[in-house]
C-alpha cells in the first residue's frame, strides 16, 4: 500500500477505526515539497471495543499507520494520559511502534517534570491512585471480585494506569503500578514516543497562549488553547446550567483528581477510609477488646449488615446497620470517575491553522468544562494582529468531538455568549465546511457493565448534524448519510474529498 499522498494545497486527516479512542493521522504539505509532513495525535483504545467494528485490531492500525508514513513520524502529540489515547504505542516485550521513527513529540505542561504546577499535580494524582487502589483491594475481599463494582472500578483505574490487549489489568497489575508509575501501561506508553523523539528534534511541553509552527510544514501553526494553569479550573467538570446539552448525566462538578487529592492528606495505607483512622474502630478490633467488647455488640450488633431491617419490625437497639463496615467502599466509584474526568480536563487543546485560508482544525482531546471556559481569556499576538480563541473557533471547520461526544466535553451555548462553545464554530464563510469527528463505538458504550456509558449523547449528536448539515464522521458508522434538505450536488462535494474504509476514514480539507 502507497503512502498517504496529498494534492497541492490540500491537508487530510485520517481517522483510524481502531475501538473506543482516539487515534489520527495529518498528512500537511512539507516546505519544499517531497512526502507530506506526518503529524500522529494520540493512538489508543478501551479494551473490548474493538469487537463492535470490522474485527480490526490494534495491530491492524499500528501497520496501516506504518504503510502510510515510511515507518517515519515528523510529529506526535499526546494529549493526555488515558488508556484509550495511548495504549497503542505500547505493549510489553514487543512495543506496537518500536520500528517508529518519531522526529518530536508534543506534550501538555502538565507532563513537564520542570514545571512545580505539573509535579504536584502528579503527586496528587498518585496520592489519590493509592487510596483507590487500596480501597478497590479491601472491597474485592469484602464482595467477591466478581462484584460489579469491583469490575467497575477495575475499569476506571484501567484508564488511569493502562492495560494491554482485551483484559482489564488485575489488581496485582495495578498494585504494582500505583507503586512504581513507570509499571504501568500508559507511562512505558509515553515513555517510548518520548525516548524516540530525544533521538531527534526532542520532546516539547506546551502552554495555553503559545503558538507553534508544525516541524517541516508549508506554514501550518498550532494555537495551544489548554489545558489551563489554574488548578481551580482543572476542577470544574461539568457544565452548568445552559452550558450543557439536554439529558446530561449527573455530574460530579469541582470534584477532580487535583481536589480530591488535596482533600486527603494522609499517606498511603492510612487514607483508604472514608475519615481518619484514628476515628475509626474495626469490627474486630471492638469484639476483640473486653473493655469494649460489651458497649460496640449493645449499640452496633455482631451479626451481617441486612440483618434486622425487615419492613414492619421494630429496629433493635444493636442493629447491625449502624456500624460503617465495608459500604464506604462503595463510594470509591464515585472518586474514580472523578479522578478520570480530572485527567480528562487536562487535555492539550490544539487549533491547527492553514495558511491560505486560514482554516482551522480543532482537536480538543478529552476536555472538559474548566479548559473550555479558560479559551476565553487567550489572546495571541500576530503581528500587530490580536488572534483570540473565538476568532479561532469561528474558523474552524473541522472538530474532533471532545471525550467520545459525553456530555461534559462539549458545551453548549450561543454565539453571543462569552464562553466557548459549541456555537461559537464554523461561522460566516467557513459554516458550509464545518465538519466533525466523534471516537466512539456506541454499542459497546452502552453495553459496558456494570455501568454504561452514553456515548456519544444524543443531544449532542443532533446538535452536531444540525451544525454539521450531516458532516459527522462516527467511528462505528461505517458512513454519514446525507440529510433530506441537503442538495445532492451539496453533498457529492462534501463525499469526492472523503474515503470511508473498515479501518479508517479520510477527510481532506482544501486551503486553496
Amino acid at each position: 500500500m502507497p503512502k498517504l499522498a496529498l494534492h497541492e494545497g490540500e491537508v487530510t486527516v485520517r481517522m483510524y477505526r481502531q475501538g473506543h479512542g482516539d487515534c489520527f493521522l495529518l498528512a500537511l504539505p512539507r516546505q519544499g515539497g517531497g512526502d507530506p509532513v506526518y503529524v500522529l495525535i494520540d493512538c489508543g483504545y478501551k479494551p473490548g471495543s474493538p469487537a463492535f467494528l470490522k474485527k480490526k485490531t490494534i495491530q491492524d492500525v499500528v501497520d496501516q499507520i506504518g504503510e502510510a508514513t515510511g515507518f517515519h513520524l515528523d510529529l506526535v502529540i499526546v494529549t493526555h494520559e488515558h488508556q484509550d489515547h495511548v495504549n497503542g504505542f505500547w505493549k510489553q516485550s514487543d512495543p506496537y511502534f518500536k520500528d517508529f521513527r518519531i522526529d518530536e513529540a508534543w506534550f501538555a505542561w502538565t507532563e513537564n517534570p520542570n514545571d512545580g504546577v505539573a509535579n504536584d499535580l502528579r503527586a496528587q494524582h498518585k496520592d489519590v491512585l493509592v487510596g483507590l487502589v487500596e480501597a478497590r483491594n479491601k472491597l474485592a475481599l469484602a464482595a467477591g471480585e466478581d462484584d460489579s463494582a469491583v469490575q467497575r472500578l477495575d475499569s476506571l483505574l484501567a484508564l488511569e494506569l493502562g492495560g494491554e490487549g482485551e483484559m482489564i489489568p488485575t489488581a496485582a497489575v495495578l498494585a504494582a503500578a500505583v507503586k512504581d508509575p513507570a509499571n504501568s501501561g500508559n507511562k512505558q506508553s509515553m515513555k517510548l514516543v518520548k525516548d524516540k523523539a530525544r533521538e531527534h528534534r526532542g520532546v516539547q511541553y506546551l502552554l495555553p497562549g503559545e503558538i507553534w509552527g508544525i516541524p517541516e510544514s508549508k506554514g501550518i501553526r498550532a494555537f495551544v488553547l489548554g489545558p489551563p494553569r489554574d488548578p481551580g479550573l482543572l476542577r470544574q467538570e461539568d457544565p452548568v446550567g445552559k452550558e450543557g446539552f439536554p439529558q446530561q448525566a449527573a455530574g460530579m462538578q469541582g470534584l477532580s483528581f487535583s481536589a480530591a487529592a488535596v482533600a486527603k492528606k494522609s499517606g498511603p495505607g492510612e487514607n483508604a477510609a472514608p475519615f481518619s483512622p484514628r476515628h475509626c474502630v474495626s469490627k474486630a478490633e471492638a469484639l476483640a477488646d473486653p473493655d469494649s467488647r460489651s458497649f460496640f455488640v449493645a449499640r452496633y450488633g455482631q451479626g451481617k449488615q441486612g440483618e434486622n431491617d425487615k419492613g414492619g419490625v421494630q429496629v433493635p437497639a444493636n442493629a447491625a446497620w449502624r456500624r460503617i463496615d465495608d459500604e464506604w467502599l462503595y463510594s470509591a466509584e464515585s472518586l474514580a470517575l472523578a479522578l478520570n474526568d480530572g485527567i480528562n480536563n487536562t487535555s492539550l487543546v490544539l487549533a491547527f491553522e492553514l495558511p491560505a485560508r486560514k482554516k482551522v482544525l480543532l482537536f480538543v482531546g478529552d476536555a472538559q468544562r474548566g479548559n473550555w471556559i479558560s479559551w476565553k481569556d487567550l489572546e495571541w499576538k500576530d503581528g500587530e494582529r490580536t488572534i483570540t480563541a473565538r476568532d479561532l473557533l469561528e474558523r474552524t471547520v473541522l472538530y474532533k468531538v471532545g471525550h467520545h461526544g459525553s456530555h461534559n466535553a462539549t458545551l453548549a451555548g450561543g454565539v453571543d455568549d462569552k464562553y466557548a462553545n459549541l456555537s461559537w464554530m464554523g461561522q460566516g464563510a467557513f459554516a458550509s465546511e464545518f465538519t466533525a469527528m466523534i471516537t466512539a463505538v456506541n454499542q459497546w458504550a452502552i453495553q459496558v457493565k456494570p455501568k454504561p456509558w452514553n456515548h456519544p449523547l444524543p443531544s449532542i449528536r443532533s446538535a452536531l448534524l444540525r451544525k454539521a448539515q450531516g458532516r459527522v464522521f462516527q467511528m462505528d458508522i461505517d458512513q454519514p448519510k446525507k440529510p433530506d434538505e441537503i442538495p445532492q450536488e451539496t453533498w457529492d462535494e462534501f463525499t469526492s474529498r472523503a474515503a470511508f474504509t473498515d479501518l479508517y476514514f479520510d477527510y481532506t480539507v482544501r486551503d486553496a
